[in-house]
């Protein structure tokens, strides 16, 4: 048996590692072998265990002999030996404790590592996107600055590809549902973009994953009585004639309070009100029929007013406070100087929208007409969801009958 002394390490600088080097008396092939490796005292081990006297190593079969000479040849332009290898496969293999293979973690890893280097900062990339969304309506673009420089502005820092569904959950968790589901919405979009060649950022279904509030924005649609559509109404004829058709507009047209302000008085026809791509939040034209309801406040509001013409008065936001404040809503209203004092709770969001909606639902009108009136992204499912039940025939007739200067619309009429 060769002395130990003959087995003793020695640092190989070129390869930055200990050799070994193994005479042709302990080889099966006669041949003398060399083994690298990264320690002295993993190379001493690896010594301790070729002089074991209880090794059996001198009694393996020549096909053996062969393919660990062949594995030997692999292992050495990365430095190891064969029982280096066969450890570190090991102690990968109870790592992944039967979860897959070691050649796929590793190509799992190296992919990983690949999406971090091409990734980029959320803060960022949150930078080029609203770059690239100057022709978005400022409402929606002010949507996404809110969700993408306020709601996540923790995670800025992070890399899109080291940023996890559970970082956005977190910064959810206490939003009220509508919040949630309106900023999960606003993500997704900006995420899609991060995902999309040539940028791929990022890993889609980080943002996909995101669990979607449990609670529906049912609870959060409010619709106006009759005596409180009278109200409103009143309010804004007291106003003026023409506040008094824009309001019209919105609750028996169900026009978007947004587009509203964009309409002239060329857009009002004899039969419907066109709302164009450029006035219209989807970007889409749509026809509104125009019952007899709306077109008596229509001709008792428009007055000598051309087709160029806004149909809201000027200053039609603070006007419109001012009116809803007058009809009782707790809404601030900055150009009264004594404003009175509310007898109604907070202004609900989109009311007038929603009372036009469930009005056409009570009376039977198709929801074919209304999925296109409307502009509803969501489609008959989506109306009958949110307006069907909502109000009985008889109040939806009820605030049909409302006329301007308290005169009374024949509900025959009004149906028709």
């Amino acid at each position: 048996m060769p002395r130990l002394k003959t087995l003793e390490p020695v640092f190989d600088k070129s390869r930055s590692r200990w050799k070994v080097t193994i005479p042709g008396s302990m080889t099966v092939s006669g041949n003398r072998m060399r083994s690298w490796h990264a320690t002295r005292e993993a190379a001493r081990e690896y010594v301790a265990e070729l002089t074991n006297s209880d090794r059996s190593a001198a009694i393996i079969s020549p096909l053996l002999a062969g393919e660990a000479d062949k594995a030997r040849g692999l292992l050495e332009p990365w430095g190891l030996d064969i029982l280096q290898a066969v450890r570190e496969h090991c102690l990968a293999l109870e790592v992944l404790n039967r979860s897959g293979s070691i050649l796929e973690a590793a190509r799992a890893w190296r992919a990983a590592q690949d999406a971090r280097a091409s990734s980029k900062p959320f803060g960022e990339a949150i930078d080029q996107y609203l770059d690239s969304k100057g022709g978005l309506r400022p409402a929606t673009l002010a949507g996404y600055r809110h969700t993408l420089e306020g709601v996540f502005a923790p995670l800025h820092h992070k890399l899109l590809a080291d940023i996890t569904t559970t970082d956005f959950q977190s910064a959810l968790k206490n939003k009220p549902a509508a919040s949630k589901a309106n900023n999960r919405r606003n993500l997704l979009a900006f995420w899609t973009w991060a995902c999309k060649a040539p940028r791929t950022w990022a890993n889609i279904s980080v943002a996909i994953d995101i669990e979607a509030p449990s609670a529906t924005n049912d609870a959060d649609i409010v619709i106006l009585k009759p005596l409180e559509v009278r109200a409103l109404l009143t309010a804004a004829e007291a106003h003026s004639p023409a506040a008094a058709a824009a309001y019209a507009v919105a609750i028996f047209a169900g026009v978007r309070m947004a587009e509203l302000g964009k309409l002239l008085w060329g857009d009002i026809g004899e039969d419907s009100i066109e709302i164009g791509k450029a006035i219209s939040k989807k970007h889409s034209r749509r026809l509104i029929p125009i019952g007899a309801t709306l077109r008596a406040w229509l001709d008792a509001g428009r007055g000598d007013a051309s087709d160029i013409d806004d149909l809201c008065p000027s200053n039609w936001i603070e006007t419109s406070k001012a009116i809803r404040r007058a009809a009782g809503w707790n809404v601030v209203a900055r150009i009264l100087d004594n404003p009175p004092k509310p007898t109604r709770g907070p202004w609900p969001a989109n009311a007038s929208r929603h009372t036009c909606a469930s009005i056409q639902v009570a009376i039977g009108t198709p929801l074919e007409m209304l999925t296109f009136a409307f502009g509803h992204g969501g489609g008959h499912d989506m109306l009958r969801k949110h307006y069907v039940s909502r109000m009985t025939k008889k109040q939806a007739l009820e605030i049909l009958s409302i006329g301007p200067k308290n005169s009374k619309i024949a509900q025959l009429q009004a149906v028709g």
